[in-house]
């Protein structure tokens, strides 16, 4: 039975639909979501939700989207002063699992939708992992102390990006089956980051260091 509309901002009636939506969607394939019944489900004629997104496909689009922005602000965590490179990239990983665990329906709609062969979908996990690419180079770059040169640089970016696969993936694993530990995942995934970075040809001394096993 529908909710009685309620009177909200555009914003925040927006921001409904869109949680609203994170959780049919995380429950259900794709093509056996209406946007009828998001708009039933929310007290909403048919006529508003089309007002707010064209079609199914950009409803879902913007579902994806607002998990995204929601798991990068939660990953943007703060160590403690003197925390080394491992510590920090430990702690990020916690708080990604921390948000599945809270969310568990909009991760797994995130995770899976319609698939990455959408370009509207392609694109925004590529804005994402670009964000997530340079706030951890940011990191990387202030244990180093310095600039790298143009081959080190290209070679850590690759290595970053291939390690945010590898996070994704243990991520949802944990998502598929809660009895695997966040404490095994969020160390696997922080050794890994660090031994990847360790191989970059040309790092400096002062990041290598960073990234030994004495470091962590």
């Amino acid at each position: 039975m529908p909710e009685a509309r309620r009177r909200l901002s555009p914003d925040d009636r927006r921001n409904e639909l869109l949680s609203l939506g994170a959780e049919v969607f995380g429950q259900r394939p794709y093509d056996e979501v209406r946007i009828d019944e998001i708009a039933e489900r929310a007290g909403v004629s048919r006529a508003l939700m089309y007002h707010y997104f064209p079609d199914k496909r950009a409803f879902f689009a913007a579902v994806v989207r607002a998990q995204s922005e929601r798991l990068f602000e939660a990953t943007n965590t703060v160590a403690e002063p003197g925390s080394t490179l491992f510590a920090q990239v430990r702690l990020g990983v916690l708080a990604y699992l921390r948000y599945d665990e809270e969310h568990p329906h909009g991760a797994w709609a995130a995770y899976v939708g319609m698939g990455r062969s959408d370009p509207l979908l392609r694109g925004i996990e590529d804005t994402d992992n670009d964000r997530q690419a340079n706030r951890i180079i940011d990191r990387v770059m202030a244990a180093a102390g310095g600039e790298l040169d143009a081959d080190a640089a290209r070679h850590l970016r690759a290595a970053v990006y291939g390690w945010l696969a590898l996070t994704l993936e243990m991520c949802r694993q944990r998502l598929l089956d809660t009895s695997i530990d966040a404490d095994f995942i969020a160390d696997l995934c922080a050794h890994a980051l660090l031994d990847a970075i360790a191989r970059v040809p040309g790092i400096p001394a002062t990041l290598a260091d960073a990234v030994a096993p004495s470091a962590r």
